[in-house]
């Protein structure tokens, strides 16, 4: 090689990476089982309540597939709609009412994610937003003839009830705990697993308070 000559390098050019289409049986069924082990790991880690709540839920889709004869793994945007129209001719939590609006709500929820995290069913984004739009006409229909359902709204909670709260609780740390904590509950308007999360780590003292 002459002092003119230049060293020609290889290029290596990279394959294209495969496509999901392109992937074999066994890469697909590989895929399919890390998928729902991490969908089953995510469903583990609720909360008890939260898991009881889906448990109900499931059951009640699965009563009303086995009195409509729908196949219970069918979980599509139509049998939703008639999962919420069979919920709303069930009786409600007490003698002589009906289901309110909100408990069909979380039935259609708790179906959609039992349905995925317990029987491995990918179903299609908005599966259940036919089944809502459906619950909002008839909520509609019912504010319209005047009908109520379920409890309603939750009562404000005052001043006065946090005065009789505080002269119930004991005069020791136990009592300064409770009054501390039903005080910051009413100051940020929190929900009772928000208030349940709070650490006193999560607090410090500044010149215009805590």
């Amino acid at each position: 090689m002459t002092g003119t000559q230049k060293a020609v390098e290889a290029v290596v050019t990279s394959a294209a990476p495969a496509r999901p289409e392109e992937y074999d049986a066994a890469t697909r069924a590989a895929l399919d089982h890390i998928d729902h082990q991490a969908v089953r790991t995510v469903a583990d880690g609720r909360p008890e309540r939260t898991r009881k709540g889906y448990a109900q839920d499931w059951a009640s889709w699965s009563r009303f597939c086995a009195e409509s004869g729908v196949p219970l793994l069918a979980v599509t945007p139509g049998t939703m709609v008639m999962f919420v129209e069979w919920l709303w001719t069930q009786p409600g939590s007490k003698k002589g009412t009906s289901t309110a609006p909100s408990t069909i709500d979380r039935r259609i929820s708790g179906a959609v994610v039992s349905a995925r995290a317990d029987h491995g069913m990918k179903l299609e984004d908005g599966v259940a937003r036919l089944a809502r739009n459906r619950l909002k006409q008839l909520v509609k229909e019912m504010e319209e003839q005047g009908e109520t359902r379920g409890r309603g709204q939750a009562p404000p909670l005052l001043v006065d009830h946090l005065v009789r709260i505080s002269a119930a609780c004991p005069d020791n740390l136990t009592g300064l705990r409770d009054r501390a904590l039903v005080l910051m509950h009413f100051a940020v308007a929190g929900r009772e697993h928000e208030l349940a999360f709070n650490r006193v780590r999560d607090y410090a003292e500044t010149p215009g308070g805590i």
